[in-house]
């Protein structure tokens, strides 16, 4: 069931349910807390899992004209005061994980564990940068569908095009819904991050980086030199793209319980 908390500049919407260890799903650009509908249904049948719409993004009213992923963070640890969360098993995918980081940067007492889940702690290069700009000139626009349409499919792996196309065209109808000034917030929040892989490597429990050996977006090469270097437990997703919780959710499912049960 949908829930509300009201905050000076967001609106947040969130899910709770499901008892026992808390895992909480901090979703991706231009997704929602429905995007992990079935996987968070899933997990919650061993665990209590929280989704929340990130400011600017599913029905997370966005009152501010910037949010940077700190301040998404701020929000998520308000949401976490609000229920009174001690201890959390925090999983960032994509831009989720970039607040994840940001997180873990000024609340990591709070963490059990840390997954990042098909994301990064470096900063953008100038390229990604470049990118980030002309997609905000296209929302500017009005072509937010032609960035919807485009990017969503090439979330999956090429190979599980035809195999997912009903997923597909429902994460795709998610993104088209996404205010065009949180679209325009989240590009230049992930624009202007810093690089945390410090904070990443400073992290004193269990941290697993679950990577897809077919994401378009994080090349498997990369993906592993970010693990190892940053002491994460590498979990490769073998048929997956940059949407693992959909495309092998079974394996997925496993390495979280696996990771919040360790705990």
């Amino acid at each position: 069931m949908d829930q509300f908390l009201q905050l000076k500049n967001y609106n947040l919407r969130y899910r709770d349910k499901g008892k026992g260890n808390t895992v909480l799903l901090l979703h991706g650009y231009l997704e929602s807390l429905e995007t992990f509908e079935t996987f968070a249904n899933d997990l919650s049948r061993l665990a209590r899992v929280i989704t929340i719409d990130l400011p600017g993004h599913g029905l997370s009213d966005l009152k501010i004209k910037s949010c940077s992923v700190e301040d998404m963070a701020e929000a998520v640890n308000d949401l976490a005061l609000h229920l009174q969360l001690k201890k959390i098993n925090i999983i960032g995918h994509s831009m989720g994980g970039y607040v994840a980081l940001a997180f873990a940067d000024k609340y990591k007492e709070k963490l059990e564990s840390f997954c990042l889940f098909h994301s990064s702690p470096n900063a953008d290069t100038e390229e990604k940068k470049k990118n980030r700009k002309r997609e905000i000139e296209l929302v500017i626009q009005g072509k937010k569908e032609q960035i919807c349409k485009t990017s969503i499919p090439n979330t999956f792996s090429n190979k599980n095009l035809d195999k997912f196309a009903h997923e597909i065209e429902r994460v795709t109808q998610i993104a088209c819904k996404t205010p065009d000034h949180g679209i325009i917030a989240a590009l230049e929040a992930m624009m202007n991050r810093p690089d945390r892989n410090h904070i990443l490597k400073a992290l004193d429990m269990p941290k697993v980086s679950m990577m897809g050996k077919e994401d378009n977006f994080i090349p498997m090469k990369v993906a592993g030199e970010i693990a190892r270097e940053n002491g994460l437990t590498p979990f490769v997703l073998q048929t997956s793209g940059h949407m693992g919780f959909i495309e092998q959710r079974q394996e997925c499912l496993r390495e979280v319980f696996r990771i919040i049960y360790e705990c």
